[in-house]
């Protein structure tokens, strides 16, 4: 397994691939702590980290999508996949293989953005916020959450082409629906969609509104490599 781990963070960091993603989302760094300086400036009590932090999970998620999807997929698209079970490694330990490699080269490219966008906040004239360490909490479990989910999706596509519409446009439907099913039904089951579940922290960055998401996220992450495994039992891995 070990060797199976290492041979997919290789692939990650000699894969232009990650470099182009990162160079993405550096590129946005200027853009958006500039922008946060002037909020400060017009009105002093603004905090600006909550909302740049907000946007790189957002926005600069679109990035971590692809960057997932398309790196999920890629054995299978280069006919890797099947060598790799073909020499006694299980699909499951695949799968797990690609979470953890997605998630060092999500978290390596998110910790250096992190830094650059720290740095131009505080170049900027913008001063320490109390809730920086509480958005990194929040963005991490978050990382985690998605990587999961993108990377199950992909793997069980397995094609660039229908990995990356699913998971762009999937969250955005099922988001609709609920919203849809709320408001015929007068239920609120929406608010427990991942994409919902942080709402409240992110209106009111404060420790007490982090725990129902961390919790949240923590649920779907077991629970999609739960089923995530079921489903391995029957696919063919070609």
């Amino acid at each position: 397994m070990k060797r199976l781990i290492k041979l997919q963070v290789r692939t990650i960091f000699h894969n232009k691939l990650f470099y182009v993603c990162l160079a993405l989302q550096l590129l946005t760094s200027p853009i958006i702590t500039y922008i946060g300086s002037i909020a400060t400036k017009i009105q002093l009590e603004t905090k600006v980290f909550p909302q740049i932090m907000s946007f790189m999970t957002n926005e600069l998620g679109i990035i971590s999508t692809i960057f997932v999807a398309l790196f999920c997929s890629y054995d299978f698209n280069e006919g890797i996949a099947k060598n790799i079970v073909a020499r006694g490694y299980s699909k499951t330990k695949l799968l797990l293989s690609k979470y953890i490699a997605s998630l060092i080269g999500l978290l390596t490219m998110y910790g250096i953005t992190v830094l650059v966008i720290v740095a131009l906040f505080f170049k900027n004239g913008m001063g320490y916020e109390p809730q920086m360490l509480l958005q990194l909490i929040h963005s991490a479990f978050s990382i985690i959450a998605y990587t999961v989910i993108y990377g199950t999706i992909a793997f069980l596509l397995e094609k660039n082409g229908s990995v990356i519409i699913t998971c762009l446009f999937a969250p955005n439907i099922i988001t609709l629906i609920l919203g849809l099913a709320d408001t015929n039904l007068h239920t609120n089951v929406s608010k427990y969609w991942i994409d919902n579940v942080a709402e409240k922290f992110t209106a009111n960055p404060i420790i007490q509104n982090l725990t129902m998401p961390i919790i949240a996220y923590l649920i779907y992450i077991v629970a999609t490599i739960l089923i995530t495994t079921q489903i391995l039992k029957t696919k063919e891995v070609k």
